[in-house]
């Protein structure tokens, strides 16, 4: 209910981002092209009975599909390092299982073809939404997206969900990755935020499926739309939290001095974005000051507090002018 007002369709058709607009990001100049067939995964270290299995074994296991969204830590506040897709794979805990964990392990290292390594605490990896996924919105993963293996971890930013895995190592100490020995956070859980997409002008295709960061990205609107007075105008965006879902969203058309809550959409999963709208009645001012806040399931309200996106993802409330 709330979303039947035909401006608000192509936020709607956006809610699953298509493959060719899911955003990318990674340390390669060149994608790199794995055949299937020399391929294999192997599983050592805090194991009793370490593995290694081909492609065509992960495939003939139990599998599951499941909706989540994807962000870019180093995303800025109107940036667009953000995308939802299906994904389809083995649950991690399932090949972990195989292998028989140690009770010292700690962290789950993964290692790539590329030489890209990261690790994850161990309680993620064996969480029911912590998968090894090989298909992507029904059809393989592409290069560009992993073939033929990723991790899908919910709760944390991209950089912890490596592409092209060759290797998992469990391990009895923390431990710190390619971006982490750069500087960046090693505990990357997703920020709270919100997303204002309509009103605007930005191709929504594009722009909302490929939008996000730790707040409130607002696309301005178009010079030549034009209102009665009496017209109520649809705003609407999407917010993310992670794994933690979102609870509430919240708009304000005076520059916080009101707040009106939004309607939600039901998230496609626990670990996606949700769609939200809200219906702002046109008064005789003719200056908006738009902004949108976000409150997750823990009940951890968006920080309007501005910070940029090293380390720890970006955060504060954008603000658009209307």
């Amino acid at each position: 209910m709330g979303f039947e007002n035909p401006r608000l369709a192509p936020l709607l058709a956006s809610e699953i981002t298509p493959t060719e607009l899911f955003y990318r990001i990674d340390k390669n100049p060149i994608v790199p092209v794995i055949m299937a067939s020399a391929w294999k995964l192997t599983v050592k270290g805090l194991v009793a009975k370490p593995l290694e299995m081909k492609y065509t074994e992960l495939r003939n296991m139990s599998s599951i599909e499941e909706f989540a969204t994807l962000e870019c830590v180093s995303n800025k506040l109107d940036g667009d390092l953000i995308s939802t897709a299906v994904w389809k794979g083995v649950r991690l805990k399932d090949i972990l299982g195989k292998a028989q964990i140690m009770p010292q392990a700690k962290y789950i290292v993964f290692r790539c073809y590329d030489g890209y390594d990261v690790g994850i605490p161990i309680e993620r990896g064996l969480s029911e939404g912590t998968i090894l996924a090989y298909d992507m919105n029904g059809s393989s993963l592409t290069s560009e997206h992993g073939y033929p293996l990723r991790a899908i971890v919910p709760g944390l930013y991209g950089m912890m969900n490596p592409k092209w895995i060759t290797e998992i190592e469990l391990v009895d100490a923390i431990y710190e990755g390619y971006w982490q020995r750069k500087g960046w956070a090693n505990n990357a859980k997703y920020n709270t935020h919100s997303f204002i997409v309509i009103p605007g002008n930005a191709d929504v295709g594009k722009r909302f499926i490929n939008v996000a960061s730790a707040s409130s990205a607002i696309a301005p609107p178009s010079a030549s739309s034009t209102s009665s007075s009496s017209e109520v105008i649809p705003i609407a965006g999407m917010a993310f939290a992670g794994d933690r879902g979102i609870a509430r969203v919240e708009v304000s058309t005076d520059g916080g001095t009101t707040w009106k809550d939004a309607r939600l959409k039901d998230a496609l999963s626990p670990y996606t974005w949700v769609l939200w709208t809200v219906n702002a009645p046109r008064t005789g001012n003719n200056h908006y000051k738009i902004i949108a806040r976000a409150t997750d399931k823990t009940g951890k309200v968006q920080t309007s507090e501005i910070a940029d996106p090293f380390p720890n993802g970006a955060t504060g409330y954008p603000i658009i002018n209307v």
